[in-house]
């Protein structure tokens, strides 16, 4: 059991170890021709005089060469045959793996976190509108009453609904993306005036009244 269980661990740490280079070897080659050809020759300059300034410039270029082309050459390094056995393989599932993985971002992972961001904005926008709006009409009550959890439960349907029609008009209306904006607006109201609608009407039937005194006596 126990032999079992190890095999299985180093099966996997293979197979991670594996496809981390083939990963690393799809990221670093263009393509299979820019993996198998040969070491390039750099032509040696021949420099007659050299002065400390320009002997710094050189060592700071070379502490600035990119990770990418160290490993470039590292691996041009090796024999083109090697490299056709063992490396050619892991770059094609390397590449396989980011071309695949670049496909689903841009088709799925993209487009789904554009729509949780624009969510939780217009969520927390609507929020804000209705928590200020029964702060101004209930100034002595605290944020903490306002900010309830049944207010929240309120804001997030109706944020829900404004998404799903935000989804489902476009199927219906030719013209919608022109007045989106416009319509996103007076759907927002709207579900603004329906959460707000109990609190304006407490508001309308207890209004605060106040004394105004001139002189000893009430004015309003």
């Amino acid at each position: 059991m126990i032999e079992n269980k190890n095999r299985k661990k180093i099966a996997l740490s293979l197979i991670a170890s594996l496809t981390s280079v083939s990963v690393l070897l799809g990221g670093v080659f263009d393509s299979s021709q820019d993996l198998l050809k040969d070491y390039p020759q750099t032509p040696k300059a021949v420099i007659e005089t050299i002065d400390d300034y320009t002997r710094d410039d050189l060592e700071e270029a070379n502490e600035k060469e990119s990770y990418r082309q160290k490993l470039k050459k590292l691996i041009y390094k090796i024999p083109v045959k090697v490299r056709v056995v063992f490396f050619l393989p892991l770059w094609i599932l390397g590449s396989l793996i980011i071309a695949s993985a670049d496909f689903l971002f841009k088709t799925l992972i993209a487009p789904f976190a554009s729509l949780i961001i624009s969510f939780l904005l217009q969520t927390l926008l609507l929020f804000l509108i209705i928590g200020i709006c029964i702060k101004i009409m209930f100034p002595d009550l605290p944020w903490s009453k306002i900010f309830n959890k049944k207010l929240f439960l309120s804001v997030l349907f109706g944020s829900i609904f404004m998404s799903a029609c935000d989804l489902i008009v476009p199927h219906f209306w030719k013209d919608y993306s022109f007045y989106r904006n416009i319509s996103r607006f007076v759907l927002g109201l709207i579900v603004i005036l329906i959460i707000l609608k109990p609190f304006i009407k407490k508001k309308l039937e207890h209004p605060v009244s106040y004394e105004i005194q001139y002189n000893g006596k009430t004015l309003a």
